[in-house]
């Protein structure tokens, strides 16, 4: 008997398993790739969230979210931000939402965004599981040193598929204060930071605050380095510690050194008598962002007297 019609039937057959087996293969690299656009991050507060992405449409409630994320570029994914984001200038173009204790849900939802990033310091748990129950993922952030804005900027540029120029902002960053702590000596004179003006109330920082950590990259010592976090402090404090240098970071405006160098009972203190106060762009020194980088430069500068 010839075996050529076996042969015959066995070569339709095998063509057919092997058809079977390439749609079978290829519904498991479907699978692969769907999950390979699925993203789980725990964020700064501690929780797994799991996102579907690519992510193209996200909100940033706080000013610091907002300059992160378009400083590793993702400005075109922004569908919304807080009142208070205002950097880079482009931003005020997008739509508006109230943030904090007065976080409109409606507003947030009304945009469709796939994710909403908030600070812990400003909204509740109430908030964020409202959004999650509306099916919007909440990235929480959360920084209170120059080490945790690293975090907070590589979390973000994992969730954007941004990784690498979130490691590249960072290592700028890293570059800038690594370079202004080398030329700078390590001295005793100290800097007082005011950050409320007298007319509210005299406040400072003390330890655990970005301006610190800018302080000590500077070589210098925090005149308040014995307080914690942002504290009142009283005028007797001031002039009893005749700080070297007098760093504002009030937002007050062009007139806010000549008001201070006019203080009453002030006049005794040493940066008061060598005209060593400096205004400070507050927002550059008090966010925890990519500007901080900046915010050491001018501080650099102005503790060495080179003009900007």
């Amino acid at each position: 008997m010839s075996k050529k019609p076996v042969f015959r039937l066995l070569v339709p057959l095998a063509l057919a398993l092997l058809m079977m087996f390439s749609m079978a293969t290829g519904a498991q690299l479907g699978t692969a790739v769907a999950e390979s656009n699925t993203i789980t991050v725990t964020d700064m507060f501690g929780r797994e969230v799991t996102i579907e992405g690519p992510v193209t449409r996200i909100i940033a409630l706080e000013p610091s979210d907002c300059e992160m994320l378009c400083a590793i570029g993702c400005e075109d994914a922004l569908v919304g931000r807080g009142k208070y984001c205002d950097y880079p200038a482009s931003v005020l173009e997008l739509p508006a939402v109230q943030s904090g204790a007065n976080t409109n849900l409606e507003e947030i939802l009304a945009l469709n965004p796939q994710v909403v990033v908030m600070s812990d310091m400003a909204h509740t748990t109430e908030q964020v599981e409202l959004l999650e129950q509306n099916g919007i993922r909440v990235i929480g952030t959360d920084a209170n040193s120059i080490e945790e804005v690293y975090l907070n900027i590589r979390l973000l540029g994992t969730i954007m598929g941004k990784e690498a120029e979130a490691e590249a902002v960072v290592a700028d960053m890293q570059a800038t204060f690594a370079d202004v702590a080398a030329k700078s000596e390590k001295t005793d004179k100290t800097i007082y930071f005011e950050v409320m003006p007298l007319e509210w109330g005299l406040w400072s920082a003390g330890t655990n605050t970005f301006m610190h950590e800018l302080a000590e990259i500077c070589g210098m010592k925090n005149a308040f380095a014995d307080i914690e976090g942002w504290q009142q402090v009283s005028q007797e404090q001031v002039i009893e510690r005749s700080p070297d240098y007098i760093v504002l970071v009030t937002g007050m405006g062009e007139t806010a050194v000549d008001e201070v160098m006019g203080r009453e009972g002030w006049e005794n203190i040493t940066a008061i008598k060598n005209g060593a106060v400096y205004n400070a762009d507050s927002y550059a020194m008090t966010r925890p962002a990519p500007r901080l980088a900046e915010a050491v430069v001018g501080l650099y500068n102005f503790l060495n007297g080179i003009s900007e």
